[in-house]
């Protein structure tokens, strides 16, 4: 991304807050302000791209220059925003002071200097921020050193050096299982969940060697703690093992609440933990317990847009997904609106595969309500850019959705044109069943059904067959997860609207009066 139009998007992304802070910042700076009057244009237009921004700039202020302003304009920005985190992060505020205490020993204030580094070893500590906590350690060796090891013992020195080893031993432990988790996380947003027993005996690699690693843990700390809780959550998410995932993100989440000093700075980290909650609860059909979650992470306070951003998208999500899976799509619908100017006025600040599932639920709504050119255009936000999303596994689902459209619009032709290049790169991946796909493709390229509703009975009896061994499959239910494909083709042999076959699946299922 080029810096103007960097400059364009860092804009729209400041809070309430920060852009209070700007003003102030920028009127007590004397001389022209020019990009004063920048920030005011991109603040409140939408530019799609710099070059848009500098001709509406030059026609409005024709004695300035852009290219000035706008390498001015970043610039105060990000030192308004470096004082602001400065103030407000832990991390930044320590690494601040840090350099500050470097400042005063070069300055020969040793007094003062030895005890900011005191007070930044035990803030560092209490907080578990060890890279911080050697960084302290090594400046008052370096001023030891420079002042010739002056009034202090051997032994003294020994204890020092053997102290810096173990955070260094602390620091490398945790980076390697960290590295562990990251790979397995890596497999779980690329590669998707496991659909096979194979699949699931190639992960045992990487669980064996985490299992070493917590046994040769050094002395335990919350943030190892915290990495071994993630590590398993993400191991059952990937197996479809939903109930043990709950229950170890239920673990991460008291972990987290009752730390707040240490992970203070990561809101981003608590609000996974939280989607791994919601996710759990509604692949275990606790549908009460998921809106209890909902209302609580309304509360969820953060000053920055980004992470507003997040939060909205997990209510949006997830409240939908409740709506969809007892075919409320009304109400699905209604939800829309509430989420217009936070949510999908900022999907840019989210990345490829959060943009793509928030487009996939719309265009379920939309087909749930039987508005077809609604959820084409939705499907089409992801489908018309393959170089940025077909790399997701949720990708495929667009894929499926797409060809059940063309189904209600009776383009049959098309469905059989597309699904043998689908049927082919299923094929290819022989490390999957891909049951799940292969049934809802048969179906697709049956073409009309038969008018006799007998037949179709039939035909929906043994289709109902092939989704009871689906079901039997943990790994298969996976995709199922996203949408109910069973219930579409049951919609459409019984002539029955989807809402109605989900309405009632839903009432089977939690006796119907659950929320």
């Amino acid at each position: 991304m080029a810096k103007a139009d960097t400059l364009i998007r860092l804009v729209h992304t400041l809070s309430k807050a920060e852009k209070r802070y700007f003003r102030l910042f920028s009127s007590l700076q004397q001389g022209g302000k020019d990009y004063v009057k920048l920030f005011d244009l991109l603040e409140s237009n939408i530019f799609p791209h710099a070059s848009a921004a500098r001709e509406a700039f030059s026609r409005a202020h024709p004695a300035a220059n852009y290219e000035v302003c706008s390498k001015y304009l970043y610039k105060v920005i990000m030192d308004c925003l470096l004082h602001l985190r400065l103030q407000s992060n832990r991390h930044a505020n320590l690494a601040g002071s840090l350099i500050k205490t470097e400042i005063l020993f070069e300055r020969s204030l040793h007094e003062k200097a030895q005890h900011e580094l005191q007070r930044i070893r035990q803030a560092a500590s209490r907080s578990e921020k060890h890279l911080l906590l050697l960084s302290a350690m090594q400046l008052e060796m370096q001023a030891l050193h420079m002042l010739d090891f002056a009034e202090i013992s051997e032994k003294d020195l020994l204890a020092k050096q053997s102290a810096i080893n173990a955070v260094i031993g602390s620091i490398r432990h945790n980076h390697q299982h960290h590295n562990l988790y990251e790979l397995l996380r890596y497999r779980l947003l690329h590669k998707g969940t496991v659909r096979t027993a194979e699949q699931k005996e190639a992960l045992n690699d990487l669980l064996l060697h985490e299992l070493d690693l917590v046994a040769k843990m050094p002395p335990e700390t919350q943030e190892s703690i915290k990495t071994h809780l993630l590590f398993q959550a993400n191991y059952f998410l990937i197996t479809g093992n939903y109930h043990e995932a709950l229950k170890t993100f239920h673990e991460l989440n008291h972990l987290l609440e009752t730390h707040e000093e240490i992970w203070a700075d990561t809101p981003a980290e608590h609000l996974y933990v939280i989607e791994g909650i919601l996710d759990s609860l509604r692949s275990t059909g606790r549908y009460e317990e998921l809106h209890l979650f909902l209302d609580k992470i309304r509360h969820f306070k953060s000053e920055a847009l980004y992470i507003e951003v997040m939060v909205h998208r997990l209510l949006f999500i997830y409240e939908t997904a409740s709506y969809i899976d007892r075919g409320d799509f009304g109400h699905a619908l209604a939800l829309q609106p509430d989420y217009g100017q936070v949510l999908f006025g900022n999907m840019h600040l989210l990345d490829s595969g959060k943009q793509a599932e928030i487009h996939l639920y719309l265009a379920l709504v939309h087909l749930g309500n039987e508005d077809s050119n609604s959820a084409y255009a939705a499907l089409e936000q992801v489908l018309q850019h393959t170089g940025t999303y077909s790399h997701l596994p949720i990708f495929r689902t667009f894929k499926l959705i797409h060809l059940l459209l063309h189904y209600e619009m009776s383009n049959f032709e098309y469905i059989r044109y597309e699904t043998r290049a689908f049927r082919r790169h299923l094929q290819a991946d022989s490390k999957r069943s891909h049951l799940l796909e292969k049934t809802v493709i048969r179906f697709l390229r049956q073409g009309e059904l038969s008018t006799v509703m007998a037949n179709r009975m039939a035909m929906w009896k043994k289709i109902s067959q092939e989704f009871d061994k689906i079901r039997e499959s943990r790994y298969e239910m996976q995709l199922m997860k996203l949408f109910d494909f069973s219930a579409w083709i049951e919609a459409k042999l019984k002539k029955l609207p989807l809402r109605e076959i989900l309405q009632e699946k839903y009432q089977q299922a939690h006796g119907g009066g659950a929320t």
